[in-house]
């Protein structure tokens, strides 16, 4: 009876465990008028094949649909309607099972992001004025910004540290303590108050 009272609670401590190993782990930026969306389980496995939703957040009005590639990594020009009506775009993952999450893109990240024109090939190369110049910029900040982004996002993600394994640890031999002393307790304890 005490083994079986101890594998239930174990099991049961368990399962958020086992839950957070299946998560999917979404992360998406903004480049010029696409965003990319990237997948992933625990442990940078890509999520291979993953179904991809983009919604309008406020109507949740579904704007696109796709599949992720073999790393997990879908790409899309932002609809029109979209950058005309400023939405926010919500975008969901899922890789089966249940498995599923989200991403939300304001509409400033995405329109504070002017599309890329199309280089001008020319002998001389035409004066840079000021706008030019800041959307150069804002191009090559956009593409290089984006691998910190992802590792930012994937450092929110924190694994279960020394101090939460001991906690859980501890947890579970209090709980075992108050089986053992509640089980073992006499009836004539219980006559007595």
């Amino acid at each position: 009876m005490r083994t079986r009272l101890f594998f239930l609670l174990f099991s049961i401590l368990l399962l958020p465990c086992l839950a957070q190993a299946h998560k999917i782990h979404v992360f998406a930026w903004v480049s010029g008028d696409t965003i990319t969306v990237e997948s992933s389980f625990s442990g940078n496995r890509p999520l291979v094949n993953g179904s991809v939703t983009v919604q309008n957040n406020a109507s949740k009005a579904i704007l696109l649909e796709g599949i992720g590639d073999e790393n997990g990594i879908f790409t899309f020009t932002i609809p029109a309607i979209a950058r005309e009506e400023h939405m926010d775009l919500l975008i969901g993952v899922s890789g089966g099972e249940g498995h599923q999450s989200q991403w939300l893109v304001p509409a400033e990240e995405y329109l504070s992001a002017a599309p890329p024109t199309p280089p001008i090939v020319q002998s001389v190369a035409p004066p840079l004025n000021d706008d030019k110049l800041k959307q150069m910029i804002q191009e090559l900040l956009t593409q290089e910004l984006a691998p910190i982004k992802r590792s930012l996002a994937a450092a929110e993600d924190k694994k279960p540290g020394f101090h939460d394994i001991m906690g859980g640890i501890g947890y579970l031999l209090g709980l075992a303590g108050l089986v053992a002393w509640l089980k073992n307790r006499r009836p004539k304890d219980l006559s007595e108050k």
